[in-house]
């Protein structure tokens, strides 16, 4: 099984978009997790244009956790000092960077652009750990590509879901030898108002057993809708690929929730946006800081990625999350 992952993983490496369309459905059935039952239908948050999705935060009683299949490290590790290239950003640079204000808050962009991080994603132990919040959010159907919803751009399938997502970043993350956990719970799933809570459960189990963990990613897929409840999409060209645009969503402790070290998190989620810019321009929709803090309090390192709309393809989402995955590798190497 072991073998059969890493092979497919240095095939998945190479490929253009082509490729990855014709064999996604067969590598992903290494990677899934087993099947949940019954469909349940799920009521529409309406979310609003240039907002992430779901709930703002945890509810305060988290949902017995639902166990899921964990990856563990496929691939050998890589020597991190090989090569190494440290990074280093000036506060000017940080005029370069868009961020969209759900607060009051107005940090010093600069200063926390030019911040060191001490993050170390280097070793054999665990270092990054994957998640979605919102298990179930889909995309826009396209040919070949069909699946059964539980409810409007959701399903529980997750060949087809965000976990398809997050699959293939953990492949591409592993191929570089980072030590990657992708917990593949359907944490929406039977109740979408208590995904952030159940989340926060599943993570602090994560990160009990695996106190190395420096990083924790929650893969989500965004809705962006026109004045007539039309889904809009995001897909562009990128360094020659069609592809979804991401964004990063940080939180804060304005809202009134403990996040002491929130302008940490923010400092090395503004490293990654500025890297992205550079290797991948038009991949970046504005980073968007807010009054929640999405359980991202949780380990130094958190980000919650959105990963195109709900008028995306799921092909046009995995290219993205191919482009993003360049750019945090990027990030994670020059520090």
């Amino acid at each position: 099984m072991c073998a059969a992952v890493l092979v497919a993983a240095v095939i998945l490496r190479g490929a253009d978009s082509g490729i990855l369309a014709a064999a996604g459905k067969a590598g992903a059935e290494l990677l899934r997790s087993p099947g949940f039952g019954a469909f349940f239908l799920y009521l529409q948050t309406g979310r609003r244009a240039e907002v992430p999705s779901g709930p703002s935060e945890p509810s305060p009683e988290a949902t017995e956790p639902v166990q899921a299949e964990t990856e563990l490290p496929t691939v050998e590790l890589r020597d991190p000092e090989e090569n190494r290239e440290v990074r280093r950003f000036s506060p000017e640079e940080a005029a370069e960077l868009e961020v969209k204000y759900g607060g009051d808050y107005r940090p010093d962009l600069g200063e926390l652009l030019a911040r060191p991080v001490e993050l170390d994603f280097s070793g054999e132990e665990p270092r990054v750990l994957i998640v979605s919040t919102h298990a179930t959010e889909a995309y826009a159907m396209e040919a070949g590509w069909e699946y059964t919803p539980s409810s409007e751009a959701r399903t529980l399938d997750t060949d087809y879901n965000v976990i398809r997502v997050g699959s293939r970043l953990a492949e591409l993350l592993r191929a570089e030898g980072i030590s990657v956990i992708h917990d593949t719970t359907l944490n929406d799933y039977p109740s979408y108002n208590g995904a952030y809570g159940q989340a926060a459960s599943r993570i602090q189990s994560m990160l009990e057993q695996y106190p190395s963990i420096q990083m924790v990613i929650d893969v989500h897929r965004d809705a962006i809708a026109d004045e007539e409840g039309n889904q809009i999409g995001t897909a562009r060209t990128v360094n020659g690929v069609d592809c979804a645009q991401v964004m990063l969503v940080m939180g804060t402790d304005e809202g009134g929730l403990s996040h002491p070290d929130w302008e940490g998190n923010l400092s090395w989620a503004l490293k990654i946006q500025k890297i992205m810019d550079e290797q991948a321009p038009g991949l970046a929709r504005p980073l968007n800081l807010r009054t929640e803090r999405f359980n991202e309090n949780m380990t130094p390192g958190s980000i919650l990625l959105e990963v195109g709309t709900a008028g995306d393809t799921l092909q046009e989402a995995l290219t993205a999350v191919e482009l993003f995955a360049g750019a945090l590798i990027t990030a994670m190497e020059g520090i």
